[in-house]
């Protein structure tokens, strides 16, 4: 398969691109038989003698989106494949593109007038509207998209690769684009053509006499088999060509490099061909598809059912294949609307494809009913209600939704269940618990046995409400009972004394500007209270939890004064405290600098200097400053400004300190002492002032001694 984009015409000189151009142009073309005035009928080389079809299916190459036809795509009645993309016609006059839009060739005019017919180049698009003029967009540039001045009373089109046709309603041709004057020129005195096809760079003409005109270049593809006639359709692929004579058999000449030429043998009965770049393809009076050639993207893998699913027309692309066919009618689409709670249900929904299967398209089943890919329906309700949905038919045509349904599901009667476990209660405390009860009709509850916390009750439903007015342990039975049986449930409930009333108390820490900060308050109660914030403001960057957690990192120094208060179901308490944020300590800083500069080139045994800069660029003041060069192998030491210490090729500056924005400039003066290239470094630090940036601390100068 397939894994990377194919190059472009442009990309291959053209002697090789027959071999080397990856992908082709094709059906790529759409060939168009059509019935003329004045001349005799002729079978589309790609659209048989039968009804439009409305759906669409493709298989093989989908690097480019080639299969991927625009969602709710209805009423095909034609199609065309391109290199990399497909055109469809549909019955209402409206066309639709898909695959490869590089050059804008899926781009479709929002202002097309009704389209009688289209087709598809390498990479441009073409389509016939009902004025019998030509709109075209894509391309690249040659000239495929400009038809000529005034081209009228035209029936049909065809792309090729940088060249079209147009079929005039007097059976002419004519045509533009590429060499279109030359290798592509349309035969002089060319007429009563019934059909047109065009490959990657040459052309075929159908003629009402049943005869077939080629002209353009490739290999073999303008030598028509000697004797050829009783054509009746036609159609050009990359470098080949087809054609389906009157008695049913098909003819193929050209390029045979990937078999497409091979014919299968006994091949008979074929209503319509299709070439693509290395493959080719007939549809049979039967209804069959057969296919030849290349293989090697899938595009002779008809998908199943395609066949059973009544095909009417195929289509090859350059390296994918296309096949119009009916979308399938729901022929069964009238299940059951009602049903009970358990009842086994089954229904089938049927189509008038035997290859179709079914899913849901809209709603939802009543629980407990499935439905499957064969069409059934089946299973038991499990709930009471109303059920609205619709079911969709499939094939690989497309997809048809039937009727909306409505199932109606009626209750039955179900023993009852319980169960539950009611909390622990405090005294004073309401409370509010209904245990999980199931069953039809809807059971009664009931205390068996044992008793309730004073202060409660039980509700038929199964809710236990009230207000505890003692402490203690109460164990009792619930029962649920209704006429389809009843159902036990042994509980206990503790209820705890009251609330206690809540305390908070603490003393807060100071903080600082920029340093965290976390403080938890002592709080007592019960139920846990709940702190919060009474009057005051806390420090800005401060927040305080309902646990009475103080934190987070201060932003703003002051003392903040505030109240907090603690609060339960028993009541509330408050405390005040005093908050003191200092400001934050700023640390000295200065970035130091060091520039050193040398000459490029010196003489052995000649003196050269190096000028030494140190900048303290801020923002404060550096102190113990540090300057050190370290001179080159090739150098010796003579003298230096400045105060300084020297240890063999080292020199070191120190300064107490240096002012921001201040700088000090010291000169090294050197002895080269060996020819070559030497390397001088300067660093400067601070032993007490934190430098922000090392990054300028170190400089070097090159000096080549000759």
């Amino acid at each position: 398969m397939r894994t990377a984009p194919l190059p472009t015409t442009a990309d291959i000189p053209p002697s090789r691109a027959p071999r080397r151009l990856a992908a082709v142009l094709t059906a790529v073309t759409t060939t168009v038989a059509l019935l003329l005035t004045g001349i005799g009928p002729a079978v589309a080389a790609e659209t048989p003698p039968t009804a439009p079809a409305g759906g669409i299916a493709i298989w093989g190459w989908n690097y480019y989106g080639q299969k991927n036809v625009p969602a709710d795509v209805g009423g095909l009645v034609a199609v065309s494949g391109g290199g990399f993309h497909s055109v469809g016609l549909r019955d209402d006059g409206t066309v639709v593109s898909w695959g490869n839009d590089g050059s804008g060739q899926t781009a479709v005019p929002g202002d097309l007038k009704p389209v009688i017919a289209v087709g598809a180049g390498w990479i441009h698009s073409l389509a016939v509207q009902n004025d019998g003029t030509v709109v075209t967009w894509g391309g690249q540039g040659s000239g495929e998209i400009v038809p000529p001045a005034g081209l009228t009373a035209v029936v049909a089109v065809s792309g090729g690769e940088q060249f079209s046709l147009a079929l005039q309603k007097g059976g002419t041709v004519v045509g533009w684009g590429r060499d279109a004057t030359t290798s592509n020129a349309v035969p002089a005195g060319l007429t009563g053509v019934t059909a047109i096809a065009t490959g990657f760079d040459h052309s075929l003409a159908l003629k009402d006499d049943g005869t077939v005109v080629a002209w353009g270049t490739g290999p073999q593809v303008t030598e028509i088999p000697a004797g050829l006639s009783g054509v009746v359709g036609i159609s050009a692929g990359w470098y080949h060509s087809l054609a389906v004579k009157s008695d049913g058999t098909v003819v193929a000449w050209g390029s045979d490099e990937y078999g497409q030429t091979d014919v299968p043998a006994n091949l008979t009965d074929v209503v319509a061909v299709s070439g693509g770049a290395r493959h080719s393809l007939a549809l049979r009076k039967d209804e069959s598809i057969v296919g030849w050639g290349s293989n090697e993207d899938g595009q002779l893998d008809q998908p199943i059912g395609v066949v059973g699913a009544r095909p009417t027309a195929v289509v090859a692309g350059g390296y994918h294949s296309m096949a119009l066919g009916p979308r399938p009618a729901l022929t069964a689409d009238a299940p059951p609307t009602t049903t009970e709670v358990g009842s086994p249900y089954s229904y089938t929904f049927a189509a008038d494809s035997a290859s179709a299967t079914f899913s849901l398209a809209s709603g939802s089943l009543p629980p407990g009913l499935t439905l499957d890919q064969s069409g059934e329906l089946s299973g038991a309700a499990t709930e009471p209600g109303d059920s609205a949905f619709t079911v969709a038919a499939r094939t690989s045509f497309g997809s048809t939704r039937g009727a909306e349904h409505t199932i109606r599901v009626a209750a039955t009667a179900v023993a009852p269940t319980l169960s539950g476990d009611a909390p622990d209660g405090t005294v004073g405390t309401a409370y509010d618990v209904g245990y999980t009860i199931t069953g039809t009709p809807a059971p009664t509850a009931t205390v068996l046995s044992g008793s309730l916390p004073p202060g409660l009750s039980l509700s038929p439903s199964g809710r236990l409400t009230g207000t505890p007015t003692a402490a203690g342990t109460s164990s009792f039975t619930v029962e649920v009972s209704s006429s389809a049986g009843s159902a036990r449930l042994a509980d206990s409930i503790t209820i705890t004394p009251a609330a206690l009333a809540p305390s908070i108390s603490g003393t807060v820490a100071a903080g600082m500007v920029g340093s965290a900060y976390d403080y938890t308050y002592t709080v007592t109660g019960s139920p846990t209270p709940a702190v919060s914030l009474t009057s005051g403001m806390l420090p800005p960057g401060l927040a305080l939890e309902s646990t009475g957690r103080l934190s987070g990192t201060p932003t703003t120094a002051g003392t903040f004064v505030f109240a907090l208060q603690a609060t339960n179901s028993a009541g509330s308490a408050t405390a005040t405290s005093t908050l003191t944020v200092s400001p934050q300590k700023v640390t000295a800083r200065a970035d130091l600098r060091v520039d050193l500069a040398g000459p490029t080139s010196a003489v052995k045994g000649k003196t050269y200097v190096y000028t030494l800069t140190t900048k303290n660029a801020g923002p404060s003041t550096s102190s113990s400053v540090y300057s050190k060069v370290v001179l080159p192998p090739n150098t010796q030491f003579v003298s230096a400004t400045g105060t300084y210490t020297r240890v063999g090729n080292i020199v070191v500056f120190q300064r107490s300190s240096l002012m921001n924005g201040r700088s000090v400039t010291e000169k090294v003066t050197v002895k080269a002492t060996a020819t070559g290239k030497g390397t001088a470094l300067a660093t400067t630090f601070s032993v007490r002032t934190p430098d922000p940036s090392i990054r300028t601390n170190a400089d070097t100068a090159a000096t080549t001694v000759r």
